[in-house]
């Protein structure tokens, strides 16, 4: 497994969607998380807590909407996490809401319908998630929409042995934490691949050797990202492994921010965290910019669903006419598009390869945007959005494939006739630079290409839409 998709995901931990559960027999706060893992619906391998009140202060651009703050008190959450595609198999939790729950209207205005299983109603929506209304104004969440992982979840017939790792985490400090992600990494890594693609050049290796750096990065049993809620300079990723990792102090920031560079993730803050190494256990503690954790979060689509059902809960939409429902479903989609859009704008992707990645990210973030009752002009608006990023993506990888075979036929020689004019004695490596440096500059030339795009396309709609509705898009 490429170790830049098998340690991305320990920084993708920050991604796990913020819409997640409480276990219903969780009435201790010291409890909570164990119980949930106990009642989860199938075997997790990750599970969190976020209070939504402390992030949102901490985040303007959380991707929490002023009306899912003033609704939602708490999240809690497990998951079965894919490290080698670094998405969820499987999402699954509550939300504690501050008002009652109408199925039947809920579905209405989702566009889905209201289904009995295991005696609770459930709601199908398109997006491929059920939403579950239980006692106490708690709203059970699932996606993908799996009618028979639901049952077995409300039924709660089956208990699962939660690994160590997770047991050992199940009790955070809430009352000080915005945010806390947890996931069970044991013999998730194998050190040969890992090994391998450490020689491909990374810098932050300084004079260890890859075999024995991948050796102790393999033997990770799990890592915990936890949050306070002064700021977020109080940021701690917290790992643990089965071998002592001393040997990676003076390297261990510098290695992080590289993996988590090559996997997409820009984060050049985390160069500038402390290490502390007790045992077998290694913590890097820093400040984590809001666009880093923005742009993480967006990563996963069960928070924009969740946040679209709160929203749409005890709406007056029922009181509105036709036009004026489509002009304010149209102008909320609007504001989701022009947020990722200025997600993208503001990430700074050292690498073309993860310029590539990032917005291919956005790209099936804002194909996840709910689509019911939006003006087709503008749902053609997103679609262009997102076609534009893909498109950008796509000429990036294929100038990077493109350059890799140049540099292969350079590296078959340190010098050689060229043109008639004699020996070149310029090395492969000078060439090789050389062409790395073209590929870069036509993919940010692109990449600002398709932001200029965006923003021409940005301007007309709003421009159409505003005279249409009479309304301030």
């Amino acid at each position: 497994m490429p170790v830049c998709t098998a340690m991305n995901r320990i920084v993708l931990l920050l991604a796990f969607p913020l819409v997640l559960a409480v276990s219903q027999l969780a009435n201790a706060q010291e409890e909570k998380l164990e119980l949930l893992l106990d009642r989860s619906p199938a075997l997790p391998n990750a599970m969190g807590y976020v209070n939504v009140a402390s992030l949102d202060k901490l985040m303007n651009d959380a991707g929490m909407s002023a009306g899912v703050t003033q609704n939602v008190d708490e999240y809690w959450f497990v998951s079965d996490f894919d490290v080698a595609k670094t998405r969820p198999k499987w999402e699954a939790g509550y939300i504690n809401l501050k008002g009652e729950i109408d199925a039947e209207a809920l579905a209405k205005k989702l566009g889905g319908y209201v289904d009995e299983i295991s005696g609770h109603d459930a709601i199908w929506t398109p997006g491929q998630t059920y939403l579950v209304p239980v006692k106490d104004n708690r709203l059970g969440i699932l996606r993908p929409a799996d009618r028979t992982l639901l049952s077995e979840w409300l039924s709660g017939e089956r208990s699962y042995r939660s690994s160590a790792y997770l047991k050992s985490q199940a009790k955070p400090p809430e009352d000080y934490l915005s945010l806390m992600l947890a996931i069970d990494l044991q013999d998730a890594l194998s050190p040969v691949p890992m090994a391998d693609k450490l020689k491909d050049n990374f810098k932050s290796l300084q004079s260890n050797s890859p075999e024995s750096v991948a050796s102790v990065l393999a033997s990770v049993q799990g890592v915990t990202v936890l949050i306070g809620r002064r700021g977020l300079n109080e940021c701690i990723v917290r790992a643990t492994f089965s071998k002592s990792p001393a040997s990676l102090e003076l390297i261990a920031a510098d290695l992080f921010a590289e993996i988590l560079e090559r996997g997409g993730t820009a984060a050049p803050e985390v160069r500038t965290w402390k290490v502390e190494i007790k045992d077998n256990g290694l913590a890097l503690k820093g400040p984590i910019t809001e666009a880093t954790l923005s742009g993480l979060l967006g990563v996963f689509s069960l928070q924009n669903k969740a946040r679209q059902a709160v929203a749409l809960n005890g709406s007056e939409a029922g009181s509105r006419t036709q036009e004026e429902e489509m002009a304010y479903r149209s102008k909320a989609y609007f504001a989701d598009v022009t947020k990722i859009v200025e997600q993208t704008r503001k990430h700074k992707s050292q690498t073309t390869g993860a310029l590539a990645k990032w917005n291919d990210a956005r790209a099936r973030q804002i194909a996840e945007i709910g689509t019911l009752n939006v003006d087709p002009g503008m749902i053609q608006y997103g679609t262009d959005v997102a076609e534009t990023l893909r498109g950008n993506a796509l000429t990036v990888r294929q100038g990077n494939i493109t350059a890799g075979k140049t540099k292969a036929s350079q590296g078959l020689s340190d010098g050689y006739y060229g043109g008639g004019y004699g020996y070149d004695y310029n090395s492969s490596t000078d060439y090789q630079r050389v062409t790395d440096a073209y590929a870069r500059g036509n993919a940010y030339s692109n990449y600002q290409q398709a932001l200029a795009e965006i923003d021409k396309m940005t301007a007309s709609v709003r421009r159409t839409m505003s005279d249409k509705y009479q309304i301030q898009f």
